[in-house]
């Protein structure tokens, strides 16, 4: 529930603020909360929420954020390359 509110948030400012906020925020908030409460963000992100291949690999709540950090920065890494791409002047043709 606390990962889909982060995503959520995140999202919403993609697409209504800017994707320079959105990044911001993306990587500043969880930062931010090792460094204010290492104790309790190490414990929540050390908690483990099934194990694969027979018991060999974990899967924590860090590796959530892996997986969500590296899925809105692919977004917003797109967003941009594609306003870029369709913001640019064409030249034109002769």
């Amino acid at each position: 529930m606390i990962f889909a509110t982060f995503t959520a948030i995140v999202l919403y400012l993609l697409v209504n603020y800017s994707s320079l906020m959105a990044t911001i925020v993306l990587l500043v908030v969880p930062l931010t909360l090792i460094v204010a409460i290492p104790e309790t963000a190490t414990t929540f992100l050390a908690y483990e929420h099934a194990r694969l291949a027979g018991g060999l690999v974990p899967i924590n709540n860090y590796h959530l954020l892996l997986f969500i950090w590296s899925t809105i920065m692919g977004i917003i890494l797109y967003t941009e390359f594609l306003t870029w791409y369709l913001s640019r002047n064409k030249r034109p043709q002769n």
